[in-house]
């Protein structure tokens, strides 16, 4: 039987952790994506011309994490995380 009561929805702790792990990764992955799409974004040289594509990719990556709490970013989506705050560190 479903409960739509606060009580017995929080005294599940199985999912209170669970809405804990995914609170905790969100606050700790989120800012850090987010500072990495403010340096694509105050990027002024010349030398990467890809800065559209990158803020696009960033924003479309940080959106999904915000929308789907339960959302991990992907091996794919860390390695390119790295490769472009590599791109963009010294700006």
């Amino acid at each position: 039987m479903k409960s739509n009561k606060l009580i017995d929805i929080l005294s599940d702790k199985k999912k209170v952790d669970d809405l804990n792990k995914d609170y905790h990764y969100r606050q700790s992955v989120l800012p850090r994506l987010e500072e990495l799409k403010n340096k694509i974004y105050l990027n002024t040289s010349e030398d990467t011309p890809d800065v559209e594509r990158d803020m696009d990719l960033m924003g479309f990556i940080i959106e999904d994490l915000k929308n789907n709490p339960r959302h991990r970013l992907s091996r794919d989506e860390m390695k390119k995380c790295n490769e472009l705050w590599r791109k963009y560190k010294n700006v």
